[in-house]
C-alpha cells in the first residue's frame, strides 16, 4: 500500500490505514515492534509529524502501545480483541463540519453510557476517500459503524457488501432506496415543504432554489420545495433552480465546497430577468454562500430578497440578518443511530429500524415580513 500525496484522504490517515491494514493481515503480529519513526518518514515521504499523529491515534485505539526509549508495539492479542468488541466506527464527509459535529455528540453520549469507543474516519468530502474508509471496514478492528454517505449513490456497492458480509451499520442522514437498512434521517421533505410555504405565506410567488449534492436528503428537499409551489398554484420553474457545480481536481470529481456552491450559484441565479424575490438554500452553509453573494451585489436581505436555509447551525442566529432555517435535531439523530447500532451488535438481531425525526421552521429576519404585489 502507498501513500498519496494527492489524495484528498489526509497524509496521516492514510497512514493509519496501511498500519491497519498490515495488522490486520498478520504482516504485523501482536508483540512486533514497528518500524522507526525516521523510517516511517523516509519509505512512506511524510513529515515526522504526520508519522507521530498516525501512531499516537491507532495508540490511543489500542491498536498500539509506545514505550518511550524502547520503540512502537502491536497491541497484544488479548487487547486488540478488547478494543474491537467495544469500539465502532463512524464515518463522515467532514469531522469539522458543525453539523456532523452536533451528531457526533449524541453519539459520544449513548456510546460513553454503554461501554463503548468511537473510531472516526472523515472522508474529506471526496468519492475516493469515502470509498478506502468503507473498504478498511470489514477488515478493520470496529465492529459496527455509523456512516455518514456524502456522495449519494456513488458508493452505494459498498454499502451493499456490508450488508451482504454481515457487518452491522446504520445509514445517518442519508440513505440507499434500493438497499433495506437501518437509517436513521429527517423529515426533509415536510421541512423543506414548510420552508417554501413560509415564503409562499409572506406573498413570494418567484422562488428560487439552490440544490446541494445529489443525495437522498437533498432530493427531497427539492420534493418538499416542489410539492409547496404546487399547493399554492406556483408552476414549478427549472429556470430558478441552481445546482452546486462539480469540480475536477487532480482527476478526482468532487462537489464545490456548499458555501463556495452557494456563493455561484446565487450569482447565476441573479443574471436571470425578472430576479426571484426569495432563496430557499438546501442547507445554511449553501445560505451562507448566497447571502454573500447577494450583498456583493448590493441588494439587501430581506428588503430585495428573502433567504431561508436548512439545519438552524449555530452562526443562523448570528449574522447581520439572523437567518430563517429549519433545525433539525442533530444531537438526536447521533443518539438514535447509536442505540440501534449498539442494539444491533448486542442482540445479532436482523430487524431493521428506519427512523425519521421531525424538523422545525425556526423563523428569523432573513425572510422578512408580509409582502404584497410580489
Amino acid at each position: 500500500m502507498k501513500i498519496g500525496k494527492n489524495d484528498s484522504l489526509p497524509l496521516y490517515i492514510q497512514l493509519k490505514n496501511i498500519i491497519s491494514h498490515n495488522i490486520n493481515n498478520g504482516i504485523w503480529n501482536p508483540g512486533d515492534v514497528l518500524p522507526a519513526e525516521t523510517e516511517l518518514c523516509q519509505k512512506y515521504d511524510i513529515s515526522q509529524i504526520t508519522v507521530r499523529r498516525a501512531l499516537k491515534d491507532l495508540a490511543k485505539e489500542g491498536c498500539l502501545v509506545r514505550i518511550k526509549g524502547k520503540g512502537t508495539f502491536v497491541a497484544f492479542e488479548k487487547n486488540n480483541k478488547q478494543v474491537k468488541q467495544k469500539r465502532i466506527a463512524l464515518i463522515v464527509p467532514d469531522i469539522e463540519d458543525l453539523f456532523i459535529a452536533q451528531i457526533y455528540k449524541g453519539i459520544e453520549d449513548v456510546a460513553r453510557q454503554r461501554g463503548y469507543q468511537i473510531a472516526t474516519y472523515s472522508s474529506a468530502r471526496s468519492i475516493e476517500g469515502e470509498s478506502s474508509n468503507l473498504n478498511l471496514l470489514m477488515g478493520g478492528s470496529e465492529i459496527g459503524a455509523i456512516l455518514f454517505t456524502y456522495w449519494g449513490q456513488f458508493n452505494a456497492g459498498h454499502i451493499l457488501k456490508l450488508k451482504k458480509n454481515g457487518y452491522p451499520f446504520v445509514l445517518i442522514d442519508r440513505y440507499f432506496p434500493e438497499i433495506e437498512t437501518d437509517t436513521v434521517t429527517v423529515d426533509n421533505i415536510n421541512g423543506a415543504y414548510s420552508a417554501a410555504k413560509h415564503l409562499v405565506d409572506l406573498g413570494h410567488r418567484r422562488i428560487g432554489f439552490i440544490a446541494g449534492v445529489p443525495c437522498t436528503a437533498n432530493l427531497d428537499r427539492a420534493e418538499g420545495y416542489r410539492r409547496a409551489l404546487g399547493d399554492a398554484g406556483i408552476p414549478y420553474n427549472p429556470d430558478l433552480v441552481q445546482h452546486i457545480s462539480t469540480v475536477d481536481t487532480a482527476g478526482s470529481i468532487r462537489f464545490e465546497p456548499d458555501d463556495t456552491g452557494g456563493y455561484n450559484a446565487m450569482h447565476a441565479i441573479l443574471k436571470i430577468n425578472p430576479r426571484p424575490t426569495a432563496i430557499f438554500a438546501c442547507n445554511d452553509y449553501i445560505a451562507l454562500g448566497a447571502i454573500k453573494a447577494i450583498k456583493e451585489e448590493g441588494l439587501r436581505i430581506p428588503d430585495d430578497i428573502s433567504i431561508v436555509g436548512f439545519d438552524d447551525l449555530k452562526f443562523c442566529s448570528t449574522l447581520d440578518v439572523p437567518l430563517t432555517t429549519v433545525r433539525q435535531p442533530k444531537r438526536e439523530i447521533g443518539e438514535n443511530a447509536a442505540q440501534i447500532l449498539i442494539d444491533k451488535i448486542e442482540r445479532s438481531s436482523s430487524h431493521i429500524q428506519k427512523i425519521v425525526l421531525p424538523t422545525k421552521l425556526i423563523v428569523r429576519e432573513s425572510a422578512g415580513a408580509e409582502k404584497t404585489n410580489i
